[in-house]
């Protein structure tokens, strides 16, 4: 059996590869920062619905998606303890970080070019994710047929109710 030797003691000094992140926002990609969706029923009649992409829970649709521009950082630690299991080697910091081996360096440059391909990596799977439609629970064929169906339920009550209100015209007595 080999002796197993870790990259860093406990006590040691080494830099932490990680990411920061600012707010940001963009133009939705799916109303192009309208806010409103224009989908056409088989019929050819267009009707335009609100836009759920860029919606955020009950407000109306802004026209803007809210992403996080990441940049490498650095951070110094102290090694506190390390432990070997079948993920590899996690590196234990006093300032309570379970680091994997792999974002654990002995220079700050180092940790910083891995914190760079880390927020590109990162930037690149946020912006995949915004010009999907993963969020949404129904699509916009679902939206803009439910809306057509409510308009056509309200207009037979109309029309319902507009027939009742002319019998009730024609059964009225004559004023004496």
């Amino acid at each position: 059996m080999t002796d197993f030797i870790p990259k860093f003691q406990i006590g040691d000094h080494a830099w932490y590869a990680t990411v920061s992140s600012e707010n940001n926002y963009v133009t939705c990609p799916d109303c192009g920062g309208t806010g409103q969706i224009t989908v056409i029923m088989y019929d050819g009649t267009q009707v335009s619905v609100d836009c759920q992409n860029c919606r955020v829970g009950h407000d109306a649709p802004t026209g803007r998606v809210k992403v996080h521009d990441r940049t490498a950082d650095a951070r110094p630690v102290t090694v506190a303890g390390f432990s070997v299991g079948g993920g590899g080697v996690e590196y234990r910091t006093s300032e309570s970080y379970l680091i994997k081996e792999d974002r654990i360096f002995t220079d700050r440059e180092s940790a910083l070019e891995c914190g760079a391909k880390m927020a590109v990596e990162a930037d690149k799977k946020e912006r995949w994710r915004i010009a999907t439609k993963e969020k949404d629970t129904r699509s916009w064929a679902w939206n803009a047929t439910y809306h057509r169906q409510c308009i056509r339920r309200a207009e037979k009550e109309i029309a319902y109710h507009t027939a009742k209100l002319n019998v009730a015209k024609i059964k009225a007595k004559e004023p004496a």
